[in-house]
């Protein structure tokens, strides 16, 4: 939780979040069913999971009583399936993300790793141990997996090792799984083992600024596991320099004039990490994310959310998944909103670190190390509980 004092930007700030979302909320359904965007009719899952995200990041879950939480837990346990992934059978629809191929970099892996850290923001675990990882469970048929991996489609390999680490974590330690310990283990040898010395990424080359793009964005999705499990992430320096020469003269990230929310947050949160990891040009890592803010908060809509890439519309995989040009959504609400809580850690002297920020212990997107920096030998990061 933030020790800033709310200033009056912050306090309208986590206001206007939270009325957006509020707005669509659907009150004739179950608490805690959320339409995506306002244009559209029908709620989703994942508008709840961004919702229950979005007001427990505002440290504002506590406004909500605890049977409005339970039932609003019940509905997101509702989609769990046999397998124990969480499922939405409405977006598995022809020419969705949600039927193959897609269904390891995005599906309900991707689904799932959104689900876990609503459920514990909510205060509940997931009901069913997750019987998909079984096979990985296996030494040799998850080295063999991981071998397998793509490097020449780099963005996409940093959602399915991602999805498939976050998993094996929140099975450790809210499950008990036990053989999901050493399966984490593999993983992180591997990242290891594969990582690029000179640049601190993944992937077969970096020679050219479409390449360089494809693995900073892989790269995020790897660095929160090794965070999340207290494990030294190599080679900090040469991330942040990797990562502050994909920014562009507007202050988003990428190779593109008009920057994507995934795009800015891939950049702004590594060097957000490494900033509490290394002295390497803090000056420097300081002012881009002060720039970086800055073009953040230009992607508001004027219904109170964000947009994925400025005045675009923005198809999510799904047509459930759908904002118009002009349109914010839950997705980009909570996403962006994500990127300016992890700034304002390093950026506090910006009206927005006033938010009284608050990140779950739950691995994944939003897990934050707070004290546990003092295991790395550096001041303990602020504004965490």
């Amino acid at each position: 939780m933030s020790t800033a004092a709310q200033t009056p930007q912050a306090a309208q700030f986590r206001r206007e979040i939270l009325d957006y979302f509020e707005s669509v909320r659907c009150p004739d359904r179950p608490y805690g069913s959320f339409r995506y965007a306002a244009g559209q009719s029908q709620p989703t899952v994942y508008a709840s999971v961004y919702a229950a995200m979005a007001r427990h990041l505002l440290n504002a879950m506590g406004s909500v009583d605890a049977e409005k939480r339970r039932q609003w837990a019940a509905y997101i346990q509702s989609f769990q399936d046999e397998d124990g992934l969480f499922k939405e059978p409405q977006l598995a629809h022809e020419g969705s993300w949600y039927v193959p191929p897609h269904m390891e970099w995005c599906g309900w892996l991707h689904l799932t790793t959104h689900v876990i850290i609503a459920l514990t923001a909510l205060g509940a675990t997931a009901a069913r141990e997750f019987a998909l990882l079984r096979r990985f469970y296996d030494p040799d048929a998850l080295r063999a997996w991981l071998r397998a991996r793509d490097f020449d489609r780099a963005a996409f390999v940093g959602n399915e090792v991602m999805n498939l680490g976050v998993l094996f974590q929140y099975a450790r330690d809210f499950q008990n799984v036990s053989a999901a310990g050493p399966a984490m283990e593999i993983l992180l040898d591997w990242l290891d083992e594969t990582q690029d010395p000179g640049t601190g990424l993944w992937g077969n080359a970096f020679d050219t600024p479409e390449r360089m793009d494809s693995a900073y964005q892989a790269a995020y999705h790897f660095y929160p596991l090794y965070e999340y499990d207290r494990r030294p992430i190599r080679c900090a320096e040469a991330i942040i320099d990797s990562m502050l020469a994909m920014q562009t003269p507007q202050g988003g990230f990428g190779i593109r004039e008009n920057t994507s929310g995934c795009e800015d947050i891939d950049a702004m949160d590594p060097l957000a990490r490494m900033f509490f990891r290394t002295r390497h040009r803090r000056d420097d890592v300081r002012h881009a994310l002060e720039r970086a803010i800055g073009r953040v908060l230009e992607n508001r809509t004027a219904d109170g959310s964000f947009a994925f890439i400025k005045d675009s519309e923005f198809f999510y995989g799904s047509r459930f998944l759908y904002a118009r040009r002009g349109e914010g959504s839950t997705f980009c609400a909570w996403w962006r909103t994500l990127s300016l809580a992890i700034a304002t850690r390093v950026v506090t002297d910006h009206p927005l670190a006033g938010v009284p920020w608050r990140f779950p212990h739950c691995p994944g997107y939003e897990f934050w190390p707070g004290a546990g920096d003092r295991a790395f030998g550096l001041p303990p990061s602020r504004a965490i509980v």
